[in-house]
């Protein structure tokens, strides 16, 4: 039977680890063929043998999201490599240290900004032409918990990550009348390796209860847990209909 992404063609930013190294896993699992967008190469790769080995189909673009033409590059990769592209999932993202607003550099302000807020921006940017052309697309942007449930000690990250979920509903009207749908992800602490920047730069097994204990279902996000909620906004079977969506995955935080 095929799968529910059978032939679809996504580009994920952020794609080799952590939540967007589960969405790509589970995106191949179902058919798509991957551009994984990443700074990293050796994760990047990593990841495209992982896909390959087990029968998916996904190659690597190195990308830095706030740089506009390396994500037409990944867009140009996505439709040489692999025909077309269907699927954006803007992920790709940085933590903050928990610190006080005051004492928030503004290196980390302009960190966080460029890469959460704008990274966003320019990767709906760069696929957009390629939508419009083709009448349909499809965006799912990894917003944040913390855009619903702010903080204390981490207003900057949670700013950033109400930005992106307030781009990604926006854009969902400004497209819906041509055929292009937007959706937003907002995962509460997940079981990767940025939950050691939210525990101050070191992970421990306290400070990973601690963030269990404030999850009503006890579990920290897998990163499948983030791929399998994506696979069904990018289904156009499953949600063909949903558009500007807020979807927690979150173990009940939000409840």
């Amino acid at each position: 039977m095929a799968g529910r992404l059978q032939d679809k063609v996504a580009i994920v930013t952020g794609g080799a680890s952590g939540f967007g190294g589960g969405i790509v896993k589970c995106f191949a699992a179902e058919g798509a063929k991957v551009v994984i967008a990443d700074l990293n190469p050796e994760t990047g790769a990593a990841m495209v043998e992982m896909v390959t080995a087990s029968g998916g189909a996904a190659v690597f673009c190195q990308t830095n999201v706030t740089d506009r033409a390396q994500l037409d590059a990944a867009v140009a990769m996505a439709k040489g490599q692999f025909g077309g592209l269907d699927i954006m999932v803007a992920n790709a993202g940085l933590g903050q240290r928990p610190c006080p607003l005051e004492a928030t550099s503004m290196e980390d302000y302009d960190r966080q900004f460029d890469v959460n807020v704008k990274g966003v921006f320019l990767s709906c940017s760069a696929v957009l032409p390629t939508f419009r052309a083709q009448g349909h697309g499809n965006i799912i942007v990894t917003a944040s918990g913390i855009a619903l449930r702010p903080r204390p000690n981490l207003v900057v990250y949670g700013a950033t990550k109400g930005a992106a979920l307030s781009m990604a509903k926006g854009l969902a009207m400004e497209l819906a009348s041509e055929n292009i749908r937007v959706n937003a992800l907002c995962p509460a602490a997940g079981d990767t390796p940025m939950l050691a920047e939210f525990m101050g730069g070191t992970e421990t097994d306290q400070g990973r209860e601690t963030f269990r204990s404030n999850l009503p279902l006890g579990k920290l996000i897998a990163p499948e847990d983030m791929g399998w909620a994506a696979v069904y906004l990018a289904s156009d079977i499953e949600s063909g209909t949903v558009t500007g969506v807020t979807l927690p995955v979150d173990s009940g935080r939000t409840v």
